[in-house]
């Protein structure tokens, strides 16, 4: 009885054995997410823009777990017009809505379909010169409903509001190279309208429209030069949100002067 109970032992053993080794036979032969040769892909052109744009990026790459089908995209900015603590969450899912939109096909459904299906999220690491850095999740339904979104459905007034006071921001350099009392921006028709006051309308009366158009050319053509290649997109999210170009205003602060005004389409830039 005793030998036999042994004998019994060893059986449960070896069985116990044979279905371990099945069990990690099984995963190890798991066959691998159809993420990985995506974002291999997408790690590679990353790279690339960055290599192409050294003006706008100095590093961009992209990484997936691929235990849990979680995806790291990280962006490093050079362009120093770029401050991340100022680009909000609705801003970025916009951006982001439309670059899916413009890339359509059967590897963006892929995309989408499997990391939906996996339970995967996409981070979005971005660093800007000033050592600031932000990150954005967005799962794989949140893309998908980002790609199906139109504009008006994805925030559009916040988006709006946030691209105004990123605009906003050129303001104190704009009063400082015209020495200028005060400026402000505002929408006005369709276009971002710098108004730049002062004491007096003789502060530029030398100037007429095409000198202002000229000086404030000076200003927006590098700045555009310097996206590159995300020069068109970046031209596309302001269109998309209305925005037709630029206005700037020179009037006194009293508003007895006579204004001067000026619009820069984006054609011109």
């Amino acid at each position: 009885m005793k030998q036999r109970f042994k004998g019994l032992l060893a059986s449960a053993a070896l069985i116990v054995a044979v279905a371990g080794c099945c069990l990690l036979s099984s995963c190890s032969k798991k066959a691998p997410s159809a993420l990985v040769p995506l974002v291999d892909k997408l790690n590679l052109d990353l790279a690339a823009q960055a290599k192409n744009n050294p003006m706008f990026l100095s590093d961009a790459s992209a990484s997936i777990d691929s235990l849990t089908s979680d995806i790291s995209v990280k962006v490093e900015f050079c362009d120093s017009i770029i401050d991340v603590e100022k680009l909000s969450e609705a801003l970025v899912e916009y951006y982001t809505a439309m670059q899916l939109k413009a890339n359509p096909g059967q590897s963006l459904d892929t995309f989408l379909n499997t990391l939906s299906a996996e339970e995967g999220k996409m981070s979005l690491e971005l660093k800007d010169v000033y050592g600031h850095s932000r990150t954005y999740e967005m799962s794989g339904t949140r893309l998908k409903q980002l790609f199906r979104s139109a504009p008006m459905q994805l925030g559009f007034n916040d988006v709006k509001a946030n691209v105004i006071e990123i605009l906003a921001m050129r303001c104190p350099e704009y009063r400082k190279a015209a020495n200028a009392l005060d400026c402000t921006l505002d929408i006005e028709s369709g276009f971002a309208t710098y108004t730049l006051t002062f004491a007096r309308e003789s502060n530029y009366a030398n100037l007429n429209q095409g000198s202002l158009k000229g000086r404030y050319l000076h200003f927006l053509q590098p700045t555009y030069e310097n996206f590159e290649s995300f020069r068109q997109p970046i031209e596309e999210l302001l269109q998309s949100l209305q925005l037709d170009g630029y206005r700037f205003v020179y009037a006194t602060e009293d508003g007895k002067g006579k204004e001067l005004r000026v619009a820069i389409p984006w054609r011109d830039i």
